[in-house]
């Protein structure tokens, strides 16, 4: 019988190990063509890869916006990890099924140290709706400097997702993932209003499940909603809100939707091609007549209506938080009669503003980017 040295031991169970599958190392990825393939997030149009060196790292370098995707697998429950340095929004797309939808994870390099240094939101047709998602839930804080390094990793299994940052034990961010339509799919790297540098990328196949701390869900939203199909232009005056919304009444094809556990309805979701506004309603029963406040909040512009009678209109104009969503930021009072009360959302999207402050177009097309709201009534 022959007897075997160490050497040769570990030589045959690493054998094994790769033909059994379950050589499970992180492998890193070569910064080549072959690899990667660049497209311009503006007008969509295939680009070079630019490989060079970025402060001692041979580094995939990044202009304003642009994407460069992995084009060797494509990946459902994964660890990545990798060193980046940017001055803006540099960020990871994941299971993506193609660039209009997937799971996007980017990193406020100018807010290192702040509340909304990391951002989560699921992409749908194209909309990036970071001012649906945000704090405590979906922005978190973590501590980077703009143009230096940073070592970043990634864990995603099944609808949760945990993100390190630095050497942390403990992670940054813990998340469910919301793009329920993609659970595997194509892996990109991104920017977004200024270049940066992504190096030493390693992925690989994640076995074990883990679980993450679940949001607040204590508020009692308003969660069943029939949405219109889409309309086109300004509702400027209650002669013009009436014909519209008796006209898609009679003649839409509405959908019946549902708020996620933390209150949101993200318009974007339902719509192939997001674009201005469109009806959301919803039934409010009570067995007398009586009073009652609904906190609210939206993007860009809002008309509420409340049994045929308009109550509400205005534009969001809050600039604290940069127009995010915000659980209760407005409240009204709602005459509720006995019985069955329609209350009517016209809410419009962030397209207007998309245009006036002149952000570029997503792969060649305009389109809303932040189109949603919540809504709950206050405990009496």
């Amino acid at each position: 019988m022959t007897c075997l040295n160490s050497i040769q031991i570990k030589i045959y169970l690493t054998i094994a190990l790769l033909i059994s599958g379950k050589f499970l190392f992180a492998q890193s990825i070569p910064l080549t063509p072959q690899n990667w393939q660049v497209v311009d997030n503006e007008n969509n149009q295939e680009l070079d890869l630019q490989v060079t060196e970025y402060k001692g790292k041979s580094a995939i370098h990044l202009g304003r916006h642009e994407i460069v995707r992995l084009k060797t697998n494509t990946y459902e429950n994964f660890v990545l990890e990798m060193d980046i340095a940017g001055k803006a929004m540099p960020g990871i797309g994941f299971r993506a099924k193609d660039l209009w939808d997937y799971e996007f994870l980017y990193f406020r390099v100018f807010s290192g140290g702040k509340d909304d240094a990391i951002q989560y939101i699921p992409i749908f047709h194209g909309s990036h709706p970071w001012q649906l998602y945000n704090e405590p839930t979906y922005e978190t804080s973590a501590e980077f400097k703009s143009q230096q390094w940073f070592h970043i990793k990634v864990e995603v299994f099944g609808e949760n997702m945990r993100v390190f940052v630095g050497e942390k034990e403990q992670p940054n961010m813990q998340v469910e993932l919301l793009q329920k339509e993609c659970d595997s799919g194509d892996i990109f790297l991104k920017t977004s209003f200024a270049e940066a540098y992504f190096s030493n990328l390693k992925i690989q196949p994640l076995e074990k499940p883990f679980t993450i701390e679940q949001p607040r869900t204590e508020f009692g939203y308003i969660t069943e909603w029939e949405i219109s199909e889409q309309l086109q232009g300004n509702i400027r005056s209650q002669r013009q809100y009436f014909k519209w919304i008796e006209n898609a009444e009679k003649n839409h094809k509405w959908q019946s939707i549902e708020a996620d556990k933390t209150g949101i309805i993200n318009m974007a979701q339902y719509y192939e091609h997001p674009k201005e506004s469109a009806f959301a309603k919803t039934t409010i029963h009570s067995d007398v007549p009586k009073t009652v406040t609904l906190a609210y909040d939206y993007t860009q512009v809002l008309l509420i209506s409340l049994n045929n009678k308009i109550i509400f209109y205005g534009h969001e104009l809050d600039m604290n938080n940069f127009m995010r969503v915000t659980d209760g930021e407005q409240t009204i009072e709602l005459s509720l009669n006995k019985g069955e009360n329609k209350l009517v959302f016209w809410i419009r999207s962030d397209d207007e503003w998309q245009n006036e402050v002149g952000n570029p177009p997503y792969l060649g097309r305009k389109q809303a980017m932040n189109w949603g709201f919540m809504a709950r009534l206050l405990q009496e």
